[in-house]
């Protein structure tokens, strides 16, 4: 937990004014009943410690960490980034918006909707769905056959 702390603090560093945004993980465990081996694997699951160890090592950066309530982070893996529809999530890794046919991989689908929920809150860019992060490097989101750009 702590290299995975260490790497999304130093990934944060590299931007002008970084923010690590995390959801407000209060009362995660209260509405998880499944079989029992189930219900052990998850309540067993670190969530709290990694942010702390995410707090603490932004807060030797300076670097700034807010939470977003749940109602802010509701189904950011589920609505498309780039026209805001709501989809149902197939099984994989890669969200397929049925309305404008964007692929692009599920985790960054969901934190550029994430990101997208700070900025409204703080009253930062417009109303409207931002625009696909490629730029940042890493994973780039796919060109669907016969389309040229995003």
């Amino acid at each position: 937990m702590h290299i995975v702390a260490n790497q999304i603090v130093a990934y944060a560093k590299q931007f002008p004014k970084p923010i690590i945004v995390m959801e407000d993980l209060t009362g995660i465990r209260d509405n998880f009943d499944k079989s029992k081996e189930l219900n052990r694997r998850f309540h067993s699951l670190p969530f709290r410690k990694l942010q702390t160890y995410i707090e603490y090592r932004a807060l030797l950066e300076g670097i700034e960490v807010r939470h977003l309530p749940k109602k802010e982070v509701r189904n950011t893996s589920k609505t498309c980034h780039r026209c805001g529809h709501v989809a149902r999530i197939s099984v994989g890794r890669i969200y397929k918006c049925p309305i404008c046919g964007m692929e692009y991989d599920r985790d960054l689908n969901a934190c550029t909707n994430t990101a997208h929920a700070l900025t409204r809150g703080m009253g930062w860019g417009s109303c409207g769905p931002p625009e696909p992060a490629d730029e940042v490097g890493g994973v780039k989101p796919r060109l669907n056959a016969g389309s040229s750009r995003l």
